[in-house]
């Protein structure tokens, strides 16, 4: 069961996703929150940046360090637009953050282009896929409206449409 307060924050990811596919970016956001309070948000700037780890929920860690001067998050909840990759997960554990919320399943993500190889997402599948179940408690999905808005803004927007 999800509280208004989780609904209200993957909202806020889902936002900060749809406004990064509208800059031309990855439609990717996450917000970091500690008892209650915004730490940090991050979205994904890996093509603009020629970064693989530049996703949303590393970002929004690193600027949760950042902004409380510290290499660990403990008791931080990340709350992210999108179900959480192999990468994400792992930095959320190195940060010793509680727990991810996701919004939109990887089910829900359409194919955006990007320029790996199918049997490299297929291992990155079975790799997010091994560390869900290593620790099931600590990714969790919550059903919100508009999860797959950020995902339609991108695709209008590389293909030209307003």
């Amino acid at each position: 069961m999800s509280s208004k307060g989780e609904v209200g924050f993957l909202q806020q990811a889902i936002r900060l996703a749809g406004d990064n596919a509208a800059a031309g970016r990855l439609p990717f956001g996450a917000v970091v929150v500690r008892a209650g309070e915004v730490l940090a948000t991050g979205v994904n700037t890996e093509e603009r940046d020629s970064d693989p780890t530049a996703h949303a929920e590393v970002a929004a860690i690193r600027n949760a360090c950042a902004a409380v001067g510290a290499t660990r998050l403990p008791g931080a909840t990340v709350y992210s637009s999108c179900e959480p990759c192999a990468v994400c997960q792992t930095v959320s554990a190195a940060a010793e953050v509680t727990g991810i919320v996701y919004a939109a399943p990887r089910e829900l993500v359409p194919d955006l282009g990007g320029a790996g190889s199918a049997e490299i997402g297929a291992l990155l599948g079975r790799m997010q896929g091994d560390l869900r179940s290593l620790a099931p408690d600590r990714v969790m999905h919550v059903a919100v409206d508009g999860a797959a808005e950020p995902f339609e803004r991108f695709l209008a927007n590389r293909s030209g449409t307003p």
